[in-house]
Formats: C-alpha cells, sequence, structure tokens
C-alpha cells in the first residue's frame, strides 16, 4: 500500500505586482484618502514613496481642502505645491490668526478715508459713501452700497455707538453703530439703516475733521468737530430736535489755522486734543461752560513739522509731525520724549499704545516699525504706572 504525503507548494510566483512597480501618478491617485499626518509617514517609508508623497498632485488636493476658496500662487518654476502649502500653514501659526480670505475689489475710483466695522468696509469717493459687505461680496449678491447725501468731498468718517443717540429704542439694537461724516459743503451728516438721519450746520466753512471719540459722561455725549475756520465744535448726539443747529453745545475758539487732528484723551473723558497746520496744539475741557469762549482751554504746546497723526493713550499724546514722533504729558504740558525716524518726511502715522507699537509711512515703503520707539512707549509706561 502506497501512501502519498502532502506537502506545500515551495513554488514562488515571480510576476505578481509590487507597489514600486506602479508609475507615481498612479500612486499619488491612491492618496486621496490620506491626511497631512499620513503623507509625511508616507515620505519616510522609502525614496521611492517620498516621491510620491511630494507630487504636485497631492499637495493641491490637501491644498484645496484646507482652503478651498483660495488657489494656491506658485512664485517660481523652482516651488512645488508641496512648499506653497507649508508656507502657507507656517505663516498662519506662527502669527496666530484667523485664516484671511484674500480678494480684490475694483471701486472704480479713487477711495479714502477706510473704516472698518465688523463685516462692513466704509470708503468714500468725494461726496459719496461706499459701503462694502463682506458676507454680500462673498456670497455675489449686492456687495456695495451707496449712500449719497453730501455735495462736497468727504474728509473724515467715524462711527459711534447708537445707543448714545437719540435714535435708540430697544436693546435689540445696543451693539449697533452709527456713521458720522464731515464734508467740504460744511456740513457733518449722521448715518443710519442705509440714510442720514440729520445733517448738522454750524461751520463757516469746510468741516475737516471729527473726534475720534464721544466725550462727556452717562449724563449725555457729545462728539467734535474742527473746520477751517479754526474753531472747535461740540454736538451732542442726544438731542432729538429735527434741526442739527439745535444740536450744537459749545463753540471753542482759540486756533488761528485749520484744524488738522483730533483726539479724545484717555485719562479723562472730558478732554480732547486739537491740532492746526501750524502745529499748535490745544487741549479742551468740553466740561467747562462759560461765556468766556476761551476759557474751556486747559492747555496749549506746539511741535516742528507739519502734522501727519495724533493719538492719546492715558495721560499722554502722542504727537507725528514732519520727520519725528513726540509724546507730551498732558498733566504737565511738557515733552515726555521726542524721536526721529531717519526717513525723511511721514505721510501717515498709526499708534497701538497697549501694544507699544508705532507704524509710520513715508514715500520709501508703506509701514516702518521702530523698535526704539516701542521701547521708549514701554519705559514710559511703566514709569507712570503707580
Amino acid at each position: 500500500m502506497t501512501t502519498s504525503s502532502a506537502t506545500p507548494s515551495t513554488n514562488t510566483d515571480h510576476t505578481a505586482t509590487k507597489v514600486t512597480d506602479m508609475d507615481i501618478d498612479s500612486l499619488a491617485h491612491c492618496t486621496n484618502y490620506l491626511n497631512l499626518q499620513d503623507i509625511t509617514n508616507l515620505s519616510i517609508s522609502c525614496k521611492y514613496l517620498n516621491r510620491v508623497a511630494y507630487s504636485d498632485s497631492v499637495w493641491l488636493r490637501l491644498f484645496r481642502e484646507r482652503w478651498s476658496h483660495l488657489e494656491p500662487y506658485i512664485i517660481s518654476q523652482s516651488t512645488g505645491l508641496r512648499e506653497v502649502y507649508l508656507a502657507r500653514y507656517r505663516d498662519l501659526q506662527q502669527y496666530k490668526f484667523v485664516d484671511p480670505l484674500f480678494r480684490c475689489v475694483y471701486m472704480g475710483a479713487k477711495t479714502s478715508n477706510l473704516l472698518f466695522s465688523k463685516n462692513s468696509i466704509f470708503s468714500t469717493q468725494g461726496p459719496l459713501i461706499r459701503i462694502l459687505s463682506i458676507d454680500g461680496y462673498l456670497e455675489r449678491t449686492a456687495p456695495i452700497v451707496s449712500l449719497n447725501g453730501h455735495s462736497a468731498r468727504i474728509t473724515s468718517m467715524r462711527l459711534f455707538p447708537l445707543k448714545e443717540t437719540w435714535l435708540f429704542r430697544n436693546e435689540t439694537h445696543i451693539n449697533e453703530n452709527v456713521l458720522v461724516t464731515s464734508s467740504c459743503d460744511h456740513s457733518i451728516r449722521l448715518w443710519w439703516k442705509g440714510r442720514c438721519q440729520r445733517a448738522f450746520r454750524g461751520h463757516n466753512g469746510p468741516v475737516t475733521v471729527l473726534s475720534d471719540k464721544l466725550l462727556g459722561d452717562e449724563n449725555g455725549k457729545v462728539f467734535a468737530s474742527g473746520g477751517e475756520d479754526s474753531t472747535v465744535r461740540l454736538w451732542s448726539l442726544s438731542s432729538s430736535g429735527k434741526r442739527g443747529q439745535k444740536s450744537l453745545k459749545a463753540t471753542l475758539y482759540g486756533h488761528e489755522k485749520p484744524i488738522a487732528l483730533m483726539s479724545v484723551t484717555g485719562h479723562s473723558a472730558s478732554l480732547i486734543v486739537s491740532m492746526s497746520t501750524d502745529s499748535k496744539v490745544r487741549v479742551w475741557d468740553a466740561s467747562i461752560s462759560s461765556s468766556d469762549r476761551n476759557s474751556s482751554c486747559v492747555g496749549t504746546t506746539s511741535v516742528p513739522g507739519v502734522p501727519v497723526g495724533i493719538k492719546c493713550h492715558d495721560s499722554l499724546i502722542y504727537i507725528a509731525a514732519g520727520s519725528t514722533i513726540e509724546a507730551v504729558d498732558l498733566r504737565t504740558m511738557t515733552t515726555a520724549f521726542r524721536t526721529s525716524t531717519n526717513q525723511g518726511k511721514l505721510y501717515s502715522f498709526g499708534l497701538m499704545p497697549s501694544k507699544f507699537l508705532a507704524c509710520t509711512g513715508g514715500l520709501d515703503r508703506l509701514f516702518i516699525l521702530y523698535i526704539s520707539v516701542i521701547i521708549i512707549f514701554r519705559r514710559l509706561y511703566n514709569s507712570f504706572t503707580p
């Protein structure tokens, strides 16, 4: 009797397809279900799969998944989509801001007086107000609204809380703002719900600037305006009279040239600083009521150079003029410090005192950050803090 024993086959199929036999494009297509971490792991497994993980098709898919509203921008032919993805991802992580949305909007004419509020961007074109709704722009539904009421160029725009005006009726509107504009047509207009609610009249020439904040306490708030008639005027927002003239609470005299700049002080809600085109600075107390039209002025100083910008913070007023930035202590009206930008004539000025940041704009570049100024701001602020 013969027996047969089954032995396992030792034959090897040498025709089987290996992963490395597939071309890179085919393998890249197979990565559609892999996330960024999976792709990273794939890239360190072997040289061939590293080429797959670095292919443009893989990173184009990852880019579109993370930023669906954007198309990758390749700077040069030597830059791959992986570098573009990682550069954008790195920038977002380093600066710790919400992923920005980049869009170009054609406004059709020269635009000035930019103002940002929540999901809206306010700008002016001559006497016209343009309001761009960011949500409307993204949804492609009438993104730009135009407001027409002034008859000459708009010089300044400000947003003030609706609750401080006579228009406030109930709590549903407590977080809304009204838009206030000044113009060369000698008027100031208050806008809400897409139309002009009131025109303030009283200046004897173009109105050049508005205060950056409201003055006063809970008993009533006012805003200030300056004009080419060299006056500072205070206007009530709570007056319910139908004529803007009834809202005029005071006219402050003392400047000899047109008013160029204004800023409400940080340490007192009743003080406002004005600066005229001759670089003379005056501090006014809006709470002083007197028949003497000059008695409201509680401090004066002057700086060299053409006025560029001013900003109050606590008891200091920071003034950019000519090619210098100067800080003045409003309690003594003496110069706390002065620093030169060494960049020639200044054209714009911005300040974030709480962050110890100062930015200036000149002809050679858009913004310049001066670390020396920041250090001085920090030391100065600490020395005045009790």
